[in-house]
């Protein structure tokens, strides 16, 4: 929707978008998360932010390394205070379980490798020591995290493909998160550059956590400052992928 253009502009420069998901999503956690939007305060946000840097084997597959993570995790862990980092080797299910088990994190931000399937099992995100988070996973672990009003704010995913979906899981990881009481969820619908990506989450929560605009306000000026860069990342391959589910604000 972002890259949709009229002969001028494109859509995300003209508007902020985002998305509810399905019908189903909207008539469950969805609706009720959009009628009673507000704002939250950001500074008593803290950031669970975790990623993979290295190469890894799953299933017989090789993931080569993503030489940007540990790049976008350091800098969007340093614009948050109070957030904690687990990468490789500490990014594991188990260790995921336990933070949410010790601690109140209302934004996590994952960085690895993902992949979608029509079957949930083989829905996942890749974590260190070449294991994977699945669909399943992800959402027992939101569920039973919940607190009231400590719900996860932002879960964001980038990843590969973390928002791709069909009629048997809508939106699959991303979806999922949302549909487990995640109020909102950042993810990508195609494989990602990472490099690119930095450049773009950072701009993100530098507009959102610390200027203050709605989630979708502040994917929208990322997204703007890519297309306004003389670099190549101004190609909509690179912003166009992200897309905001659940409330806005």
């Amino acid at each position: 929707m972002a890259a949709l253009h009229d002969g001028e502009k494109f859509l995300v420069q003209r508007y902020a978008i985002s998305f509810a998901g399905s019908l189903r999503s909207i008539a469950t956690t969805s609706a009720t998360t959009l009628i009673n939007a507000k704002k939250v305060n950001r500074k008593n946000l803290r950031m669970l932010a975790m990623g993979l840097t290295k190469d890894a084997i799953v299933d017989g597959r090789m993931y080569e390394a993503l030489t940007n993570v540990r790049q976008e995790i350091n800098q969007v862990a340093a614009q948050i205070p109070g957030s904690k980092q687990l990468l490789d080797e500490n990014f594991t299910y188990t260790s995921l379980q336990t933070e949410l088990r010790l601690s109140v994190y209302p934004i996590i931000h994952i960085a690895t490798h993902g992949e979608f399937s029509t079957v949930s099992e083989d829905t996942f995100l890749i974590t260190g020591n070449n294991g994977k988070l699945t669909i399943t996973d992800l959402y027992t672990l939101i569920r039973n995290t919940l607190h009231g009003s400590e719900a996860v704010e932002l879960l964001a995913l980038t990843a590969c493909d973390t928002a791709i979906g069909d009629d048997r899981i809508p939106l699959a990881l991303a979806g999922s998160a949302v549909n487990a009481g995640v109020k909102s969820a950042l993810a990508s619908l195609w494989s990602i550059n990472d490099a690119a990506t930095v450049t773009l989450v950072t701009k993100f929560y530098a507009e959102w956590y610390e200027n203050g605009v709605s989630k979708a306000e502040a994917l929208r000026r990322a997204q703007r400052a890519l297309i306004a860069s003389s670099k190549k990342y101004s190609h909509p391959y690179y912003w166009a992928p992200f897309i905001l589910i659940g409330n806005w604000l």
